[in-house]
């Protein structure tokens, strides 16, 4: 860890040590290191004497409700809300924290945001920690608490290790990804130590039973016979439409899981997965890998979105047919 880190580290503890009321959030359509990230932070505050508001705009997924005190997470915030600090978390972009207008308006917002994230982005904040070498937006507070804590005496426990090593275990795609360090390791094992559950986190997070239950499998089905390769321009792609749900919710579908299933072709150079999860309104989930050679992040942005080089997303007004030919424009 860097000595600039730990300079940011330790201003995030003075700025603590002077504030008593926190507004934690993180990015729509949560994932779980947004949730893990989320909850252990205001597991760490909750040591300190200080009890934060933690706001998501969309619902904590339910595969992701087994972690400690998710059901502390609200979907909206009172408009007499008053905070010293807005801790945001793993966004990429400040418009993707879908914060309401009440708060946009004050005029001292971004001289009391605290950003932390491992995404090259948009972001916003008085302190801002950006480290992208690092697997995961967890993996940077883990470093946090563990190498500058926010006091002396302070321990990890239980809950705040499985909240860690749920963010940590999603975000390298149970270890397989190339954003695994010796440090990604290294912490793991500790936060395996202080009780963080592995098998149950991997079994919730890689495998979530919303994803494959009986009622999931046929439109899965249909993702899986739809594939499409194109050489032309080395995408595999898939989809659902808003009919192939059939009055199932689109948090019943994994995209990014789905979306690293359709891109193990050997060919393609990035998989994309659009799921219509309103009439006429997409979400698109786009992955690749750094030997492939091609960073979707770009891609993601230029249709409003944003992510990782190699695992982004976007949302997109149109059929699914006009919004695969929007991506296809932007490569050719």
């Amino acid at each position: 860890m860097t000595d600039e880190l730990k300079s940011q580290f330790k201003k995030i503890n003075e700025v603590i040590g002077k504030s008593k009321k926190v507004l934690i959030t993180s990015h729509e359509n949560p994932d779980p290191d947004a949730v893990g990230s989320v909850l252990a932070l205001s597991l760490v505050l909750n040591k300190l004497g200080i009890k934060p508001l933690l706001y998501l705009s969309d619902s904590c997924p339910d595969s992701l409700s087994f972690l400690p005190d998710s059901f502390n997470i609200k979907d909206n915030i009172p408009k007499n809300t008053t905070f010293d600090i807005l801790f945001a978390l793993d966004y990429g972009d400040f418009k993707r924290l879908n914060l309401p207008s009440h708060i946009l308006k004050k005029a001292d917002l971004f001289d009391k945001i605290i950003t932390i994230d491992h995404h090259q982005g948009k972001q916003e904040g008085k302190i801002k920690i950006v480290e992208p070498e690092m697997s995961s937006t967890s993996e940077i507070i883990y470093q946090w608490i563990r190498k500058t804590p926010p006091k002396d005496d302070f321990e990890i426990d239980k809950d705040i290790a499985t909240c860690l090593l749920t963010g940590i275990v999603a975000d390298t795609g149970g270890f397989s990804h190339i954003s695994t360090s010796f440090e990604t390791m290294e912490a793991s094992s500790e936060l395996l130590s202080k009780g963080g559950n592995l098998p149950k986190i991997i079994n919730q997070v890689l495998f979530s039973k919303s994803a494959y239950s009986p009622g999931s499998l046929k439109p899965f089905a249909k993702v899986l016979s739809r594939i499409k390769f194109i050489p032309e321009n080395k995408i595999v792609y898939s989809w659902l439409s808003f009919e192939d749900l059939k009055g199932k919710s689109s948090e019943d579908f994994e995209l990014d899981g789905i979306c690293s299933v359709i891109g193990k072709e050997e060919k393609c150079d990035f998989a994309l997965f659009l799921l219509e999860y309103e009439k006429g309104k997409v979400r698109g989930s786009l992955r690749s890998e750094p030997f492939k050679g091609m960073k979707v992040d770009a891609i993601a942005e230029r249709l409003g979105g944003g992510g990782h080089p190699y695992a982004a997303g976007f949302k997109q007004e149109g059929s699914i047919d006009e919004v695969l030919k929007k991506v296809l424009d932007l490569i050719r």
